[in-house]
């Protein structure tokens, strides 16, 4: 199954099919069964090998049938097996395909998706023939023994089944109708999720917003914290200065003190006439005046003694 579904993906790629698409294998399927909104694709000529289980015989065939179930962005598969006509009670055994059949198979199945899904148109000439690998089948195509023609699928050719194009085509625009929706709602959705992440965006850049508030109310506060541990610094600062003058004041008071004591001391030890004369010095003026008057006797004397000599 993972080959089918790599070579898928390389076909869609290739023929440019938009959209992604998924690959997946469903048993289940029959002819003519259609959910609403879903196409169907049958290539019933195929070539592919098979082997027995039991016995191991092995054969061809040249009418492998495959039937694809398509909707919007999925893609169901179902191969029609085939038993052993050899062993009495056959099991049904898968086929083996060769890697150009797939290929081939698949690139029919991408231009089929093309016209119903995305109106591109198709001609039969499109379709490659995948009878090609040169295997040639072991007799005629056996009823009894193919899965296919027990479920009535062998028998149903294109040429029989295109009474049911309208069906099929009232299926496609339901299907182009349900891939509209489908583009709508994922229009919507992207529009939903624009407007989800502009309002994340806006929740955020009120978020930043009060942050800054917030960092601005708090750098206020540091300001003023910052201010006001100032303030008590320098009110810190002029208390220091303070108690500092007021320590010189008492040092120097202390140093006056005994200068004081000294005066005081001296005043008391001085003479009466200076403390009572408010301080002259009567004693020391009388002494010189004694000592003139002396100095003076002497000379009249010297003349005296001169003169009447």
């Amino acid at each position: 199954m993972t080959t089918w579904q790599r070579i898928f993906a390389e076909k869609a790629a290739s023929l440019k099919l938009m959209d992604p698409w998924t690959f997946q294998e469903d048993n289940s399927l029959q002819v003519h069964s259609l959910k609403p909104g879903w196409t169907e694709f049958l290539q019933n000529h195929v070539s592919g090998r098979f082997q027995c289980s039991q016995c191991l015989y092995k054969w061809s065939s040249a009418k492998v049938h495959i039937l694809f179930h398509m909707c919007y962005g999925m893609v169901l598969m179902r191969i029609f097996r085939q038993a052993c006509r050899q062993c009495h009670e056959p099991q049904l055994e898968e086929p083996i395909f060769s890697l150009e059949n797939i290929e081939r198979l698949l690139h029919n199945l991408v231009l089929k998706i093309l016209e119903d899904f995305y109106n591109v148109p198709m001609q039969s000439a499109d379709l490659l023939e995948v009878v090609v690998d040169g295997c040639h089948a072991s007799g005629p195509h056996d009823r009894t023994h193919c899965e296919g023609c027990r479920l009535g699928v062998c028998s149903r050719s294109r040429a029989a089944m295109e009474p049911s194009a309208g069906k099929n085509k009232a299926g496609v625009s339901k299907a182009q109708k349900t891939k509209m929706d489908v583009d709508k709602a994922q229009k919507t959705k992207k529009e939903v999720d624009r407007a989800w992440k502009i309002k994340i965006d806006v929740d955020e850049a009120w978020k930043t917003e009060m942050d800054a508030d917030k960092a601005q109310k708090t750098k206020m506060d540091v300001d003023k914290f910052w201010k006001t541990k100032m303030g008590v610094d320098k009110a810190q600062k002029t208390k220091i200065d303070v108690d500092k003058a007021r320590k010189t004041k008492v040092r120097m008071h202390k140093a006056w003190k005994p200068m004081e004591d000294m005066d005081n001391a001296a005043l008391i030890t001085s003479s009466p006439e200076q403390v009572t004369g408010g301080g002259f010095p009567w004693k020391r003026c009388c002494c010189v005046g004694l000592s003139v008057l002396c100095v003076l006797a002497v000379l009249i004397f010297a003349l005296l003694y001169f003169l009447l000599k």
